[in-house]
């Protein structure tokens, strides 16, 4: 019996281990869920999401102009190796290009400015007339004439992308070339966040860059309730910036990487956000009405800022502060960039950012003259600008003299 009571007790004990492993506590890793507009996330149980990991953004067209470009096009009255039946005057020929030296974005282009026509060679055969998509129409009768909801789409190093443009014409008759207006109008967009915490995630292209168009070259996160705010594509006052390798968003630290693919017969532009781990540190973060902040680092690291005054952590390094925008009931506000700020964050520190903004003039004498210059000056020294600027109405100001006003005016924009 002692020899065999051994053999017996020992898978008794290997169930007992097992057991108890089965009865501790552990954390599993949260399930991949696919998000219709964000992608791939990871969803702890609950369902509330913890982090983006992947966000797919698709293309969307804006009402306002991300960018302009003035073109001249030297026409010719050759025609095209087959064109659509045109008028007997008044028609115009040329190569619409997109940057200045690159062969493989020339478009053929006939403006039929008395019918208000507008004719593109899309698929680039010198034919115009098997481009059912490529045929847009003006509502002005005029010698300068506006084409909107233009898409092309142009060779890059990403392949072909899109691009929806409006093109303003115009010309005269004894001239030799067409006048262009060429602004863009779409971008790569979805929503992106936690729960009640809700960014407009956006990549923008930029097609009439003089070196050729340039895919994914800025990115823009801001937060959902401001994706109306019309912006230019290189206007740091909103929050876009170069596209980075680096992102603090979210309270966590990514690497980003971008890539082009075709979803369901759509072009889709997917980030995908990696989880690192630099080392941190914590600034104290104080000013009213803040709407939401970029920081951008020596280090790489582009840091999103949306929170009440409190304390936060962020990547140790030294920070340039690029964007700053202010928000109180209707009223937005933000930072202008001429004036630069630098944040030193490679220990604990205290960072000022907002309001409140104060009414503030700075006089000058010039011989006889005083020059009074208008500033709204922010809680960090810096000056500020009304979003939306009444021009009807700009600041008044009033001088005393021994009690008794003396002179009034306001202030001009400059």
């Amino acid at each position: 019996m002692h020899t065999i009571l051994p053999m017996i007790l020992r898978p008794v004990r290997v169930l007992l281990i097992a057991v108890c492993l089965l009865a501790l506590p552990s954390r599993a890793p949260a399930p991949l869920v696919y998000k219709q507009g964000e992608g791939w996330i990871y969803e702890p149980a609950g369902g509330s999401s913890d982090f983006p990991r992947e966000v797919v953004l698709r293309p969307e067209v804006v009402s306002y102009d991300l960018e302009s470009a003035y073109w001249t096009l030297y026409t010719t009255n050759t025609p095209f190796l087959k064109e659509p039946e045109l008028s007997k005057q008044g028609v115009f020929r040329s190569m619409l290009r997109f940057g200045n030296h690159d062969t493989n974005n020339a478009i053929a282009l006939v403006w039929d400015r008395p019918k208000s026509k507008l004719y593109l060679d899309l698929n680039r055969n010198l034919d115009l007339t098997d481009d059912p998509s490529g045929v847009f129409s003006s509502t002005n009768r005029s010698l300068q004439q506006l084409f909107t909801n233009v898409t092309v789409f142009l060779n890059t190093a990403e392949g072909l992308n899109p691009a929806t443009l409006d093109l303003r014409l115009s010309a005269h008759d004894a001239g030799r070339g067409i006048q262009v207006q060429v602004s863009a109008h779409s971008i790569w967009q979805a929503k992106a966040g936690r729960p009640g915490d809700e960014w407009q995630v956006a990549v923008l292209d930029d097609p009439l860059n003089a070196e050729g168009p340039r895919v994914a070259k800025f990115l823009l996160l801001r937060p959902w309730t401001a994706r109306t705010n019309s912006l230019y594509a290189d206007d740091g006052a909103s929050g876009t910036i170069s596209f980075p390798d680096q992102l603090f968003w979210l309270g966590q630290a990514f690497h980003l990487e971008r890539r082009f693919e075709t979803q369901n017969g759509s072009s889709v532009c997917k980030l995908e956000l990696s989880p690192q781990q630099p080392p941190l540190t914590e600034v104290k973060l104080s000013g009213e009405s803040l709407y939401y902040a970029v920081l951008r680092a020596t280090n790489g690291y582009t840091v999103l800022l949306r929170e009440s005054p409190g304390s936060v952590k962020v990547p140790q390094g030294v920070y340039a502060v690029h964007t700053v925008r202010l928000k109180k009931g209707a009223v937005e506000a933000f930072r202008l960039a001429y004036q630069p700020m630098l944040i030193n964050a490679t220990a604990p520190t205290n960072i000022v950012l907002g309001g409140p903004l104060t009414n503030s003039v700075i006089m000058t004498r010039q011989a006889r003259k005083l020059n009074m210059n208008y500033q709204l000056v922010g809680a960090d020294g810096g000056s500020y600008r009304l979003a939306q600027q009444d021009r009807s109405s700009p600041p008044e100001f009033t001088v005393f003299r021994g009690g008794k006003k003396v002179q009034s005016g306001k202030f001009e924009f400059g």
